[in-house]
C-alpha cells in the first residue's frame, strides 16, 4: 500500500510538470517557439534614387541552398543589392559599408531585366549603407536608406500575428504535437497595387508545398490579404 502511495505521488509530480512545461512553452513567443523552422528572415530593405542609378537592398538571413521544400536548412547571412542604371550600362563594380566594414564586388547582369546584382555574405544592420557604384571611368556614391521606421512593428510581432490568424489552417502540418513546416519572414514592397509601402509577409509552407501566408500592415498591424 506504501509502494503504491509512492508511485500515485511521482505519477502526479510528473504530471504536475509536464502540465507546468506544456504551459510554458505555449507561453512563449511565437517567434521563439517557430525559430528553427525559419528557413527565410529578410528583415531590412534599403533603397536609394539619384540621376544615375536606382538601388535596392534586401538583408536578413535564409538557408542554403534555398529551396521551398517545408523543410528548414542550415541559415546563413546575406545582403543582396540590385542595382538599375539609368545612364551608364557598361560593367559595373561597387564598393559598400555595411555595419561599418567595406566590401567590394563586381556586379552581374541579368540575364533579362535591365538591371544588376550583388550578394555579400553579411547582414546589414542599422539605417544606412553607404554604396559607391563605379562604370566606365565615372563613380558615385549613394546612401542607402533604411524603410524601417519606429512605428512599424517588428519580425517578431509579425510571426505572432500571423500564426493567430492561420492557427486552424496550419494545424494540418502538425504531426506528433509539433509543427512540420518551414516559415518564410518577409519584408517586402506592396505587392498589391502601385500604392506603395512596405508590408510584412509571414508564410508557412508544408512539403507538399500547400502555403498559408498573410500579408501585414506594419503600423496598423491590419491584415491585408490572406492565403488560407
Amino acid at each position: 500500500m506504501k509502494k503504491k502511495r509512492i508511485l500515485l505521488a511521482q505519477w502526479t509530480l510528473f504530471s504536475f510538470a509536464l502540465l507546468v512545461m506544456i504551459f510554458f512553452t505555449a507561453c512563449r513567443p511565437a517567434f521563439e517557439r517557430f525559430q528553427h523552422l525559419i528557413s527565410e528572415l529578410r528583415d531590412n530593405v534599403f533603397i536609394a534614387e539619384s540621376e544615375n542609378y536606382s538601388v535596392y537592398i534586401l538583408s536578413g538571413r535564409r538557408e542554403e541552398p534555398f529551396i521551398m521544400d517545408g523543410h528548414a536548412g542550415t541559415m546563413r547571412d546575406y545582403t543582396l543589392i540590385t542595382l538599375e542604371p539609368k545612364t551608364c550600362l557598361q560593367t559595373h563594380t561597387f564598393k559598400a559599408v555595411i555595419n561599418g566594414t567595406e566590401y567590394s564586388g563586381q556586379f552581374v547582369a541579368h540575364p533579362f531585366a535591365k538591371s544588376f546584382s550583388a550578394e555579400i555574405a553579411v547582414a546589414a544592420r542599422g539605417a544606412h549603407i553607404a554604396l559607391t557604384v563605379l562604370c566606365g571611368g565615372t563613380e558615385e556614391t549613394l546612401n542607402a536608406v533604411s524603410v524601417l521606421t519606429e512605428n512599424m512593428i517588428s519580425a517578431e510581432k509579425a510571426v505572432e500575428i500571423a500564426e493567430k490568424k492561420l492557427r486552424d489552417s496550419i494545424d494540418m502540418f502538425r504531426a506528433n504535437g509539433t509543427l512540420q513546416c518551414e516559415i518564410y519572414v518577409r519584408l517586402m514592397a506592396n505587392p498589391i497595387d502601385n500604392s506603395g509601402g512596405y508590408y510584412w509577409y509571414v508564410a508557412f509552407i508544408g512539403a507538399n508545398q500547400t502555403i498559408f501566408a498573410v500579408l501585414i500592415e506594419p503600423v496598423t498591424m491590419q491584415i491585408l490579404a490572406i492565403r488560407d
